[in-house]
């Protein structure tokens, strides 16, 4: 009984999946750039933050980072100040959902 009651609790989340990732909220601390860059709403608030990211030969290498992993690395290019105005907007957009 509780093995087929896991099944189905397991079936069922999986059918609901999608629908969850999209009501998720994105940060720049946790969510990947991969998984914002295949959001055409999350992508666009990159383009108006950080410019020239979203068109960055090499940013499909960093697909499984976050943008404050990224930042690490980018040296001046990707600010505080930038990675906060994303946050915002992300949480407008969450909001808007």
């Amino acid at each position: 009984m509780l093995k087929t009651l896991t099944i189905a609790l397991t079936l069922a989340l999986a059918s609901t999946t999608p629908a969850l990732a999209q009501m998720a909220s994105y940060t720049t601390a946790e969510t990947t750039i991969g998984v914002l860059l295949e959001d055409a709403a999350a992508k666009a608030i990159l383009d108006k933050h950080i410019p020239g990211l979203t068109d960055n030969p090499s940013i499909a290498m960093a697909g499984g980072m976050t943008l404050k992993a990224l930042q690490a690395v980018a040296g001046d290019k990707v600010t505080d100040e930038m990675l906060a105005a994303v946050d915002a907007d992300f949480k407008a957009m969450k909001a808007a959902k």
